[in-house]
């Protein structure tokens, strides 16, 4: 499980209803360390993962979510899975 405290905080928070359609605002600072590799990984359609912290509305239920990125079809669509997840303030399903 990656560190929490090694998370930056998020620029937006997002509301998405469950089945409803969003979208995320992450590394858009070009002199961030990570925005080449990011864009790099865009421009090239390859395949790569973004780890995202996330709770409720009061900071509470904390997760950790892997999230695999990969190109879909030949167009600039892209897919987005879930790979992984942790709970970080009660036992993890399973």
């Amino acid at each position: 499980m990656p560190d929490p405290h090694s998370f930056r905080p998020q620029a937006r928070d997002l509301y998405v209803p469950p089945g409803d359609v969003g979208f995320w605002q992450g590394v858009r600072d070009p002199a961030d360390p990570d925005y080449a590799a990011l864009r790099g990984a865009i421009e090239e359609r390859r395949l790569f993962t973004i780890e995202l912290l996330y709770s409720d509305h009061e900071g509470g239920q904390r997760a950790i979510g892997r999230f695999v990125v990969a190109p879909s079809g030949e167009g600039t669509a892209w897919r987005w899975s879930l790979a992984q997840h942790w709970n970080l303030d009660q036992p993890n399903p399973r």
